[in-house]
């Protein structure tokens, strides 16, 4: 991840450098700095790639739903396997013998830290 960040800083500033090239010369050093003073006095572009307007900030609700989906899949994979042991078994399952809040616990346990 840091070659191909330094990859795009390069291509932004104009530098020409070998691909096999993975060091910081004084020349990138150099040409930051001007860089940055040329922004200082207007010349150049701000990027904001990295500012908060172009990030997704996930709310709580977000979150959540999402490990509910995640306790659903564990709730599903837990019935397919009674499922299959009962008709294994030759048994008939019941609702009760089914559904179990053990995956919903668990997960929102882990999601709140609340491990025992």
């Amino acid at each position: 991840m840091v070659l191909r960040y330094s990859r795009f800083v390069y291509m932004k500033l104009n530098i020409d450098t070998p691909e096999n090239n993975t060091f910081l010369l004084p020349r990138d050093i150099l040409t930051v700095a001007d860089h940055l003073i040329g922004m200082k006095f207007g010349m150049g572009t701000l990027d904001d790639m990295n500012h908060l307007k172009n990030k997704c900030i996930r709310s709580v609700a977000d979150l959540l739903q999402y490990q509910f989906g995640l306790a659903l899949v564990r709730l599903e994979n837990i019935i397919r396997g009674t499922i299959s042991r009962a008709i294994r078994y030759k048994l008939i399952p019941t609702p009760q013998n089914l559904v179990t809040s053990t995956p919903l616990t668990t997960t929102y346990e882990s999601f709140f830290g609340l491990h025992p």
